[in-house]
């Protein structure tokens, strides 16, 4: 199938020449990414763009990471030698898997390879050439294979096989790796090597390799679409022969084809950019381009380089690296310039800033109005005079500098009229002389802070000023004066009305009568905003851009009018231009980017930010369609011209990953690999202590990466504001299962590019686990019975009270028969104890001593047995005992008085007291 598309290719070369594939400087947009943006090194080695989005480059320092935001950078594993360190260079190499996925490999010169551990987020060193050769070593290049590594080295040509160094060919200082499906080549100081390989063949030893080309290369790379191998020489620029099958194998056909224009400088990087055009790094001179077709002459172009002039683009000459990304952005990584991103131009074309010193540039970046000149050029008035853009020449010339410019308009003659704050009319004449036309000392203006210039159909000229009268020079030179002030847009309607936008509303002008009038274009509304900034004629229609109350479409036939806000999906209510395309859209400029509305269907606005240089904020009037159909807009940071025909609804998606979690333990090897297979699962599981953590995601696309932002919601919960952080911390979560919904939106529009759902599963503390709960049980069950047997300790020696109180003789409580299981000796000294108490119950000086001594132990050993048998002091156990004394006989007739005498109380108020303290009531009542 191949074979047919190149044929098709070499026939449609043959047949039209002229169409040929070309590229400028000015097809692209430029951006740069230097230490100020996270870089840890502005020299720049080589450059990988993986499946995920992301940009990988190597510097001096190490290997980082970019993924549209944020550089991270990654150091590698370094020996304690710092002969290692001196001069170092460090390359990135990619390999498909057998699994599909690929495998990024990091090398130094010094002999280091490194594999990069996703899971773990790091390189490891897997070989030192320097341990497996017993000394210094110089690697160049490097090409895996299933089960070995081809190495260009210093010392020759070499294959690893696990830690098994096979020399293959040496005699020779080896540069490159160039795979050629069967042929490889290896760029040499010799010259090009050539040697028939099998993939993932072990190579024999000392294999004598052929010559096929003597020049000294240094990089190279296969052209598989076209069957050609390029080669870039250190003096000889690039050459290009076809590869074809044989007998033996692959093999060059045809003689090497010398790419004409280059110079001497080395060749560092070679890229195809699409399928017409092949790029050319040049170390000193910048990007080159030219055509892949192999029936074409090769002949470069400069395309970009770091020197004044138009292709001046980059900031740094030494081209060590190229890439095409999935955008087709090309990324340019220099000896000394850090990271160039040329991006196609898309939906902005162009767009001018000021350069501070650069007087090939804007004069300032407030540019409040613009035009195009019958010549092409572009012109742009700022706050620092007028700058004029020769397109074609790429040249700026500036003039009326120090003015403050703010309104242009052209005239019959060709001259262009500029409005200027306190300078009143300036006229710029085709050759770019600029003079004064219109004053307040001329006699014709009443006031020099000129905001709107206007020709209409009759060929008189309106000036509106800031607080003069609004003034009309008609064809033979009489001035005409209306009361009319604050004005920032003069249009002429359908029937022929001038329509004046002032600070208070819109006023309708009848030129041959001078009547006016206001125009109310509120309807029926109560509220209606009259600060108009911007006029628009479409026919019977009048579209009317405020200052806050965003945009009304008056229909002058049907006298009704239509409020458009951001409630219609506008980016902002303060309007600051209108215009029509080439397709008839509506172009609405805001203070807050940009958006289109089909007037067939008014209420459908499209918010456009996402395009890349949209998302800013829009000088009022500043809009001008221009000849070729792109519209030329002023802004508060400069100038852009934008093409309509690449302006849709938002047309991009993107994937959401998530990257990790990090919390106490996130350093941990284990836990990383964990981490990796739980949000592969999409369910995160934490112990109790990690429910404070972070979790990090992102979602990649280098042409849109500014218009991503991220919400997410617990549950079915409120969604968080949009953000353009990538990564949430929560803190100290609630233990349980979780729902996290996690997306990626569109700043712009709000539409949503991706959304994952995870699981995240908190655990419970330990204190609230199962095992815990059945402690918790044991430790109850213990208590209650603890509480249960003083309980019927307490009983039996109340009993022994009552029945002591009532006459019986105590013996016959030993008659009781006992519980199973009690405590023998416990319960004699329960017994002993409770019968002294109540013989001597009536002896109010029958003490604590006493009582021991009866026991016939200790006062110390006496307290902690009773406490422990029933909880209670020696002091709270008589007084128990004498209270149950004291209410037996109260529950018996006695008097208070004698019930206190009897139970051994001398005190009748004492009594009481304590009485009442442990029955709840007076003695008397409860008698």
């Amino acid at each position: 199938m191949c074979r047919y598309i190149l044929l098709l290719f070499s026939i449609l070369a043959a047949l039209s020449p002229q169409m040929a594939f070309s590229i400028d400087v000015t097809d692209f947009t430029y951006s740069h990414l230097g230490q100020g943006d996270g870089l840890c090194s502005q020299r720049i080695y080589s450059i990988l763009h993986t499946s995920d989005g992301a940009l990988w480059w190597a510097t001096k320092n190490g290997v980082e990471r970019y993924n549209g935001v944020a550089v991270n950078c990654y150091s590698l594993e370094d020996s304690n030698r710092p002969s290692d360190r001196a001069g170092r260079t460090i390359k990135l190499k990619t390999r498909k898997t057998n699994e599909g996925e690929t495998s990024l490999t990091a090398f130094d010169d010094k002999g280091y390879i490194y594999s990069y551990d996703p899971i773990q987020d790091r390189f490891v060193q897997k070989v030192s050439l320097s341990r497996l050769m017993h000394g210094d070593v110089l690697l160049n290049d490097i090409l895996e294979e299933s089960d070995g590594i081809w190495l260009a080295m210093r010392e020759g040509i070499f294959y690893l096989k696990g830690q098994a160094l096979i020399p293959v060919c040496a005699g020779c200082t080896a540069f490159c790796i160039v795979w050629c499906d069967g042929l490889m080549l290896f760029g040499t100081d010799k010259g090009v090597l050539a040697y028939n390989h099998e993939y993932g063949k072990t190579p024999k030893k000392d294999v004598r390799m052929r010559v096929v080309l003597p020049d000294h290369v240094e990089t190279g790379y296969y052209d598989a679409f076209y069957r050609q191998v390029w080669m870039g020489c250190f003096h000889g620029g690039v050459k290009v022969a076809g590869i074809a099958k044989s007998r033996e194998g692959k093999k060059l056909s045809g003689e090497w084809r010398t790419v004409n224009g280059l110079s001497e400088n080395p060749v560092r990087s070679i890229c195809p950019y699409n399928q017409e055009t092949m790029l050319i790094g040049v170390d000193g001179s910048g990007v080159w381009w030219t055509t892949r077709r192999p029936t074409v002459a090769l002949t470069t172009h400069l395309l970009f380089d770091a020197n004044e002039g138009v292709h001046g683009v980059l900031h740094g000459n030494g081209i060590y690296s190229l890439l095409k990304d999935s955008w087709d952005n090309i990324v340019i990584g220099s000896y000394s310039g850090g990271i160039d991103i040329a991006r196609p131009v898309g939906s902005t074309p162009a767009i001018y800033q000021h350069g501070r010193g650069h007087d090939q540039s804007l004069l300032n970046d407030r540019v409040n109005c613009v035009a195009q000149m019958s010549s092409g050029n572009l012109m742009m008035g700022t706050d620092n005079g007028i700058s004029v853009y020769d397109q074609k020449a790429m040249v700026w010339r500036h003039i009326c500098k120090g003015a403050v410019v703010i309104d242009l308009c052209k005239t019959d003659g060709g001259s262009i009229l500029a409005a200027t704050y306190g300078k009143g009319v300036l006229e710029i004449t085709p050759s770019g002389d600029a003079r004064q036309r219109y004053s307040k000392v001329g006699g014709i203006l009443r006031d020099d802070h000129v905001y709107s210039l206007f020709y209409d159909r009759m060929g008189s000229l309106w000036m509106g000023c800031l607080d003069g009268d609004l003034v009309q020079v008609l064809p033979t030179g009489t001035c005409n004066y209306y009361q009319v002030n604050n004005v920032h847009d003069i249009v002429q309607t359908a029937d022929g009305r001038i329509a004046v936008a002032t600070a208070n509303g819109i006023q309708l002008i009848e030129p041959r009568t001078g009547k006016v009038s206001s125009l109310e274009y509120g309807g029926q509304k109560d509220d209606v905003n009259l600060y108009v900034n911007t006029l628009y004629v479409d026919r019977q229609k009048i579209w009317i851009g405020t200052d806050g109350g965003g945009i009304y479409v008056y229909d002058f036939a049907a006298r009704t009018s239509t409020n458009l806000t951001t409630a219609n999906g506008l980016p902002s209510d303060f309007i600051s231009s209108i215009c029509k395309d080439g397709k008839g859209r509506v172009l609405v400029a805001t203070e807050r980017g940009l958006a289109f509305i089909d007037p067939s269907a008014p209420a459908q606005v499209v918010d456009v930010n996402y395009c890349f240089g949209l998302g800013r904020e829009y000088s009022v009037g500043a809009a001008c369609l221009l000849a070729n159909g792109n519209v030329l807009y002023g802004s508060t940071t400069g100038a852009l011209v934008i093409n309509p025909a690449n302006i849709q609804k938002i047309n991009y998606r993107t994937e959401l990953n998530l990257l990790g979690v990090s919390c106490g333990d996130s350093n941990d090897p284990k836990f990383r690999q964990q981490v990796f297979q739980m949000l592969e699962r999409r369910q995160l599981e934490l112990a109790y202590g990690q429910r404070t953590f972070v979790l990090y995601f992102e979602s990649i696309n280098l042409r849109n990466q500014y218009d991503i932002v991220y919400q997410y919601r617990i549950e079915d919960g409120e969604w968080s504001l949009p953000s353009a952080q990538q990564y949430i911390r929560f803190d100290n979560m609630e233990p349980g299962k979780h729902l996290l919904v996690l997306r990626s939106v569109s700043r712009t529009c709000g539409e949503t590019l991706d959304e994952v759902r995870l699981t995240v599963i908190i655990g419970q503390p330990w204190w609230n686990t199962w095992w815990m709960w059945c402690v918790y049980l044991c430790l109850l069950a213990m208590a209650f019975y603890g509480v249960w047997s003083i309980y019927r300790l307490h009983t039996k020696y109340m009993r022994l009270v009552v029945l002591h109180a009532s006459g019986k003789r105590v013996e016959e409580q030993h008659e009781q028969p006992v519980a199973k299981g009690e405590n023998d000796e416990q319960a004699a000294f329960i017994n002993k104890a409770t019968q002294l108490v109540v013989e001597h119950v009536g002896e109010s000086d029958f003490t604590i001593d006493a009582l021991c001594r009866e026991m016939a132990m200790s006062r110390t050993l006496f307290y902690l047995r009773l406490k422990s048998y029933t909880g209670k002091s020696p002091q709270d156990f008589i007084r128990v005992i004498r209270l149950e004394r004291a209410a037996a006989l109260l529950r018996g007739g006695s008097s208070v008085t004698d019930a206190a005498a009897l139970s051994g109380f001398d005190n009748p108020k004492y009594f009481s007291t304590v009485f009442k303290k442990y029955f709840g009531m007076s003695p008397s009542r409860y008698r």
